[in-house]
């Protein structure tokens, strides 16, 4: 699991923390709520503002996503930088 959550927070930090060229990135997580159960949300990475080993703190100061709940990420033209390989193979 180690790799898996170093993986993700080198894609995301060179994003959130490139002095030359910001990038922009869309993050695919799951969100589990009481009201709606499991879905499946997006982000941008322009919304980040911190990220720690464990999860990611959104411009709210309020939302922490768990780095395990994100599924995919891609660059702004769809090109998938990570997916998350599920137990089945997918």
């Amino acid at each position: 699991m180690p790799k898996k959550r170093s993986k993700i927070k080198d894609i995301i930090g060179k994003a959130i923390n490139s002095v030359n060229k910001k990038e922009t990135y869309i993050i695919s997580y799951i969100d589990r709520s009481n009201d709606y159960g499991n879905r499946l949300m997006q982000i941008t990475t322009d919304e980040i503002i911190a990220i720690s080993n464990w999860a990611i703190t959104l411009n709210d100061n309020e939302t922490v996503i768990p780095i395990h709940r994100i599924v995919e990420i891609k660059d702004k033209d769809g090109k998938i930088l990570w997916k998350k390989v599920l137990s089945n193979g997918r």
